[in-house]
């Protein structure tokens, strides 16, 4: 691909600097010598002025040929650092984003002082153990509503019930097997 972008920018380059550069495409020795007075056109000084002047031309567009050259490989070596930096900064880009996904977006604000920070990440440990032994309760709540219905379960396939409001008391436990059933399997968010 380098080649052919150089290859190409040599094309352009030359095709717009140096077509028709050269001294006989912009004018030719007769219109050359009619620009003189009639008088001297025909002195051979303007024959040799002509020559001295296209031998310049031919000169600047030599320096114009090597310019383009440099400008050519300018292009190349730029174009190199440029997919250098490129593959860098994607590097960065991908070992931005594994931290990201490790352990969460950089906040947009200043950072913090040391102390501030312990303060803060003490005081998320305490959210957090609180929240635990919230959960640890309820689990424990729950687990203990199980083992009550679990019981009353067994107590209806034996047959030992002691009041006569077996059927309310039934469906009440069923409901509430229910109820922790669906609190177990769809904790809220």
């Amino acid at each position: 691909m380098a080649s052919t972008t150089k290859d190409l920018e040599t094309q352009i380059l030359s095709s717009f600097l140096l077509s028709r550069a050269s001294l006989q495409d912009i004018i030719s020795l007769r219109q050359f010598t009619e620009l003189f007075p009639k008088d001297q056109r025909s002195n051979p000084q303007i024959k040799l002025l002509y020559r001295e002047l296209q031998l310049l031309r031919n000169k600047t567009c030599e320096r114009v040929k090597k310019s383009i050259r440099h400008e050519v490989a300018l292009g190349v070596k730029q174009r190199s650092e440029l997919e250098k930096k490129r593959r860098a900064l994607r590097r960065v880009d991908e070992e931005t984003m594994t931290a990201i996904e490790l352990f969460g977006a950089a906040p947009m604000e200043p950072k913090l002082p040391l102390k501030e920070l312990l303060t803060q990440m003490n005081s998320a440990v305490e959210d957090l153990d609180a929240e635990f032994n919230a959960l640890d309760d309820e689990c424990d709540t729950m687990l203990e509503e199980l083992k009550s219905t679990i019981g009353d379960l067994s107590d209806l396939r034996y047959g030992r019930f002691a009041a006569s409001d077996t059927d309310a008391r039934i469906v009440r436990d069923l409901e509430n097997l229910h109820d922790t059933c669906e609190r177990v399997l769809n904790p809220p968010p």
